[in-house]
């Protein structure tokens, strides 16, 4: 079993961006801390994902604020074996506000500034949002893997002002290359990104009545993976997710660290270690051992 656990580091932003903060934004990343020396040693690997957009350009004057503001807690993570990612949102600054933007020039920009500092092999999207255009530009700026996909899910997220709609319903469970032309079917290709969907729970029948009555409301009548339910590992868990083709992935946001957060974190690490037995691996070390057992 490999398991691989992903962190979006997000910082704090109003819902609806009209001016630049005056307060650190990324206040969530100290939090990081806490854990660090609550878990110590037991601390598994993780892929820190930093984010990097237009919205922390506007926030702050810098694509690259989150990784520069906390820069030594990062380059101590990476040298105990983590690694740095990116996670974005996709948000351009028009009609005085952040609003979502399916297909920014931002794109471009905002990696290079995180790549500056440290290789950006993985990512994980805002709103685990997923398009056939978007991934397209994650293969032509070397992107290697993705682990936003929820498999069987469809979602209404506020982007901004707008309501967007995520839909991973009919993606492959387990890892697999997107088709170029369907984000959620595989086309094999030598070199290709690599999307790696996070495991999921069953969620109780009630919570399945009320997925699919928020679903009817928002037009979409389909019962596909309607049992199907996402828990981040800061949420406390009364049972563990379904692992598929022998690899586990979850996430969680930096910020929900705090109050009983950090104490669902530790359980549900814990819970993984004594039922799976699995190893915690990186994004790059997943991608390396996928490959070789192709081979």
């Amino acid at each position: 079993m490999k398991i691989l656990l992903g962190a979006d580091v997000d910082p704090i932003l109003p819902p609806i961006l009209s001016r630049p903060p005056t307060s650190d934004i990324w206040t969530p990343i100290d939090l990081i801390s806490t854990l660090i020396d609550r878990m110590g040693e037991d601390l598994p690997k993780i892929t820190w994902l930093i984010r990097s957009d237009e919205s922390v350009r506007f926030a702050t004057g810098e694509f690259a604020s989150g990784f520069l503001s906390r820069r030594q807690l990062w380059q101590d993570l990476a040298a105990r074996d983590h690694e740095l990612g990116w996670h974005m949102h996709l948000l351009t600054m028009r009609d005085g506000v952040s609003r979502f933007d399916p297909d920014p020039a931002w794109l471009k920009a905002a990696f290079d500034a995180l790549a500056k500092f440290y290789p950006v092999r993985s990512v994980r999207t805002g709103w685990d949002y997923g398009s056939n255009a978007l991934f397209r530009r994650f293969a032509e700026l070397g992107i290697a893997i993705d682990f936003s996909a929820l498999p069987g899910n469809i979602a209404w997220p506020k982007a901004g002002p707008d309501r967007i709609a995520v839909d991973w319903r009919f993606c492959p469970a387990l890892p697999y290359q997107p088709d170029p032309e369907n984000y959620q079917r595989q086309r094999p290709a030598c070199g290709a990104l690599w999307e790696v969907p996070v495991s999921q729970f069953q969620s109780t029948p009630a919570e399945a009545g009320k997925r699919f009555l928020w679903r009817s409301i928002n037009g979409s009548l389909s019962w596909v993976g309607i049992r199907n339910k996402t828990r981040p590992l800061t949420q406390f868990w009364n049972q563990l997710p379904r692992p598929v083709a022998n690899v586990c992935t979850l996430f969680f946001h930096p910020e929900d660290l705090a109050h009983s957060g950090l104490d669902n974190f530790v359980r549900n690490v814990d819970a993984l270690r004594r039922v799976f037995g699995g190893e915690f691996v990186t994004a790059s070390e997943f991608m390396n051992y996928s490959l070789l057992s192709a081979r």
